[in-house]
């Protein structure tokens, strides 16, 4: 009887070590359908944890980066904002632009010294980050801000826009003296311009790289 039951204790404990096992090679469940949807991209990137200076990842000179304060109004208003940050995305070194207390993305290169409108005619830009079909570029803007003086309302600006994608970089060249600028805000060069500013009335972020104006 003693043989017996020892044999039915070991089949008993060899059961339970295999049933053990099982459990453990079961796949997690998936719990994604129960996640709520924030209605983001949620893009990969690869973070250097740098800071972005003005000339980061660019061809501007003598700018600085400014993504912290509403440079379009008379005078600048505070808006709270993380600072931009150098990224790798799509394989490439590029700028990452995050959205501001205010649920938006407006950021600006701030010329040390205004320079002449007059002084230059091409705007190029590289962009990557939403899904910004050619057709439908109003989604977006990057504009060339102009140093007039106001009482109200915003800064005159030369506005742009281009197409974007989410899964690499896209290049626009404007030819300022031919291009029609977006909502009728076309170049003239006349008087100066104090930066350049991107908006996005969005909270994905934007990757760019290769801002020039010359």
């Amino acid at each position: 009887m003693k043989k017996i039951a020892l044999v039915l204790v070991a089949s008993a404990l060899v059961f339970s070590l295999m049933s053990c096992s099982k459990k453990k090679a079961e796949p997690a469940e998936d719990l994604s359908m129960f996640m709520e949807d924030d209605g983001l991209l949620h893009l990969e990137y690869e973070s250097t944890n740098k800071v972005a200076k003005g000339d980061s990842c660019n061809k501007l000179k003598n700018v600085k980066i400014i993504a912290n304060k509403d440079y379009s109004k008379p005078t600048p208003v505070d808006i709270y904002c993380d600072a931009p940050e150098i990224v790798k995305f799509a394989g490439q070194e590029c700028v990452k632009l995050a959205p501001n207390g205010d649920g938006n993305i407006r950021v600006i290169w701030l010329f040390d010294k205004p320079i002449d409108a007059a002084s230059i005619s091409n705007f190029s830009f590289s962009v990557a980050g939403l899904d910004v079909p050619e057709d439908n570029t109003w989604t977006w803007n990057i504009a060339l801000m102009y140093n007039n003086d106001i009482t109200e309302g915003e800064h005159a600006t030369a506005m742009y826009t281009g197409p974007m994608t989410t899964t690499g970089f896209t290049t626009t060249n404007i030819d300022l003296n031919a291009s029609e600028g977006l909502w009728g805000n076309s170049y003239k060069p006349e008087g100066q311009f104090l930066g350049i500013q991107l908006f996005y009335g969005g909270r994905d972020p934007i990757f760019i790289k290769d801002l020039e104006v010359k």
